[in-house]
């Protein structure tokens, strides 16, 4: 193989955790890699430790950019990249040695224009959680529909250059990742999985997962992002629903009932039930909600009922 692959690492004041993702890239088994490191405004070393690397390794690009965000930083690397494959790495996290080269390989071998592989999140206290890319070995949108279901993590990714012709990321959107990578899974003709956790995500400390922001409820634009792009090409829309009670309904709730600030779990709960009536009247008869566990159908319940305090007892974490 000989295929150059772009590798597109948006940075942004991360000094403490760079040197290792760089150094994870650098020590690729598969080297005809470019390295675009996409200074997105950092005020800290982040721009030095770039620098040693564009030093040493002609592979390694700087590209300077005034600071837009994480999916600003992606789009300008994807504009300058000149690879027939691309990655995305986070530059605070890093990546087994021959991520790209099996990942490569898979490619070319089955024509994929997006090969997917699981990933490990990595905690501050050195756990390891491993998280599935899916459970599939080979498929399209047209042939499996709940493709568009699977991990929407970007990172653990490697895609096809053509998937980003007149799609891009969103800029200035929370969880840009779901407004986009159902889209370029249902664009693939070809998508392939290799069982190996090759992306490390790192939970670093001052994460959005944690934070109490009215920007959590971008969920429900990334999700309509997704829907007008399956009727503008008369894809099956039937499978929004299901990006509704995953990512809405459920994880939303998690994220609302780990946010730090206890005070305000309940004000975010009722207004993300709102949000869901709004977009998803009929969620409380979903499917999936029908074959939940024993203990998420009495959350849900009493979310329908617009019980918060108990959402959050019986999740183990009570309310103010």
């Amino acid at each position: 193989m000989d295929t150059l692959v772009s590798i597109i690492v948006p940075i942004y004041n991360i000094e403490e955790y760079l040197e290792k993702c760089l150094i994870s890239i650098q020590n690729q088994t598969y080297e005809n890699i470019e390295v675009l490191m996409v200074n997105d405004g950092s005020q800290d070393a982040s721009s030095q430790i770039m620098q040693k690397f564009s030093s040493a390794d002609k592979r390694f690009k700087i590209l300077e950019k005034e600071n837009g965000g994480l999916s600003d930083a992606r789009n300008f690397g994807i504009l300058h990249a000149a690879g027939q494959y691309f990655s995305f790495i986070d530059g605070d996290d890093y990546i087994e040695s021959t991520m790209i080269e099996v990942m490569l390989r898979k490619a070319m071998e089955e024509n994929a224009e997006i090969v997917v592989c699981d990933m490990l999140y990595s905690y501050p206290d050195n756990r390891t959680v491993f998280a599935t890319g899916g459970e599939f070995v080979k498929t399209c949108f047209q042939e499996n529909h709940d493709l568009v279901l699977i991990n929407n993590s970007t990172c653990n990714k490697l895609y096809h250059r053509n998937l980003f012709d007149n799609t891009l990321f969103i800029k200035d959107l929370w969880y840009e990742d779901l407004a986009i990578i159902p889209i370029l899974l249902a664009k693939a003709k070809c998508v392939c999985k290799v069982e190996e956790a090759f992306y490390i995500y790192v939970q670093r400390s001052g994460s959005i997962v944690h934070s109490a922001n009215k920007k959590i409820f971008d969920i429900y634009k990334g999700i309509e992002f997704v829907r007008k792009y399956l009727e503008q090409y008369h894809l099956d829309i039937a499978i929004i629903n299901k990006l509704y009670i995953i990512h809405a309904l459920d994880l939303t709730t998690l994220r609302i009932r780990d946010f730090d600030d206890k005070k305000i779990r309940v004000e975010y709960l009722r207004e993300n039930i709102l949000l869901l009536n709004q977009h998803y009247p009929s969620w409380s008869k979903d499917e999936l909600v029908k074959r939940s566990s024993f203990k998420k159908k009495i959350i849900y319940t009493l979310l329908k009922m617009r019980m918060y305090h108990l959402v959050l007892f019986v999740y183990g974490r009570k309310g103010n």
